[in-house]
């Protein structure tokens, strides 16, 4: 099967769109499923180098978030194609990249034949991307943008660090708190604790692990805040 064919025929033409345009399609593909989007980004990541189809899916099935997935490892790598987020490429039995015009004229087994390596590199589109949603950037972000909830962030980052933790043990570290407290409409609500783990979550320092825990990114982090004296 020709899949370079299949995905151009799905996409508009990138020329025709500006870097900005094919940027917005990437961050919606990425933010549309919440069970996929760490490991959409953590995937563009990855294959900052350019990285064989068995290995980037390798990759993906090992991360933490994938037991959660919502779609399988090569559907989230063609995704991120058709969203501009990566490279697909097509190389043959020498390790030569197969380009458009050597398949125009052959055969769907013809293409099998020369087609030997599918692999994926990310785009310029993508490392953008990458760079501007590190998850340190997103949990400075998270930190400062409501200050009094600074601390119980920061104190749920070193509940987890010390062992996993089922939701039920954060609920009841978090319960009662003034933080827990928001104003909607005039009116003062209390929101859930699920909503600073789906927070932290959502700015890759907490994976779900037999237990809520740090991730890597999440760890450095709080390493930093310690080094600095924030925590």
């Amino acid at each position: 099967m020709d899949v370079a064919a299949l995905v151009a025929d799905d996409l508009p033409d990138a020329a025709e769109l500006t870097f900005e345009e094919k940027l917005a399609e990437l961050n919606r593909t990425v933010m549309r499923h919440p069970l996929n989007r760490e490991i959409l980004y953590k995937t563009l990541a990855f294959c900052a180098e350019e990285r064989p189809l068995r290995e980037a899916e390798d990759f993906i099935a090992a991360l933490p978030q994938f037991e959660r997935a919502t779609q399988n490892q090569f559907y989230m790598l063609m995704s991120l194609v058709r969203s501009y987020g990566l490279d697909m490429i097509e190389r043959d039995e020498e390790g030569n990249r197969v380009l458009p015009e050597q398949k125009e004229g052959l055969s769907e087994d013809e293409v099998d034949d020369l087609v030997a390596e599918i692999s994926f590199k990310s785009t310029d589109v993508g490392d953008w991307f990458v760079d501007y949603n590190k998850p340190s950037a997103r949990l400075v972000d998270l930190l400062h943008l409501v200050p009094e909830r600074t601390d119980t962030y920061i104190e749920l980052l070193e509940f987890v660090e010390a062992a996993p933790r089922p939701y039920g043990q954060i609920e009841e570290l978090l319960l009662g708190r003034s933080a827990l407290q928001t104003v909607i409409d005039g009116r003062v609500e209390t929101m859930q604790p699920s909503v600073f783990v789906d927070k932290l979550e959502r700015a890759g320092a907490l994976v779900w692990k037999e237990g809520w825990t740090l991730t890597e990114e999440g760890r450095e982090f709080l390493e930093d805040l310690k080094v600095n004296g924030q925590a």
